[in-house]
């Protein structure tokens, strides 16, 4: 590198020529700096942007999770209720159907009961008539032989 001073020092116009280029290269350094600077900047900007983003989608994701939870909460209760009532309306029904079935059977067993009576006192018109068709054939034979013994 001694050298390279020596010869500067000898000649004046490349020791000028070293001392531009070496302003340039200082003045590219500064602008290449400057580009890195922007492109650290524009990234660090690109990453909270993306940051943001994410963030707010996380935000309306939760929301969304939120609405789908309470329409989900909503359906259940209405479908529990849905059920109860018609649980409610089976029981309902399955009372007046019992209900229905006391009457009917105490109706047929008035009519069964009604009817064993009425063919009770038809056997006893009967036992009775047969009775009096009996009295009255003895009393015709007796009157009969009386008159067939008198003549």
């Amino acid at each position: 590198m001694s050298a390279i001073v020596e010869n500067l020092a000898v000649d004046p116009a490349a020791f000028q020529q070293a001392v531009t280029e070496v302003r340039e290269l200082q003045k590219t350094v500064t602008v290449l700096r400057g580009e890195l600077e922007a492109m650290q900047a524009e990234r660090a900007r690109a990453v909270q942007e993306a940051a943001a983003a994410a963030h707010n989608e996380l935000g309306m994701m939760r929301e969304t999770v939120n609405a789908l939870r309470d329409t989900l909460e909503a359906e259940r209760a209405d479908r529990e209720a849905q059920v109860k009532q018609a649980i409610a309306g089976a029981n309902s029904e399955i009372l007046q159907l019992r209900e229905t079935v006391a009457v009917l059977r105490n109706e047929l067993e008035q009519l069964a009961a009604s009817k064993g009576e009425a063919l009770q006192q038809a056997a006893v018109q009967h036992r009775d008539e047969l009775v009096q068709l009996h009295e009255t054939i003895r009393a015709l034979r007796q009157e009969l032989e009386e008159r067939n013994g008198k003549a």
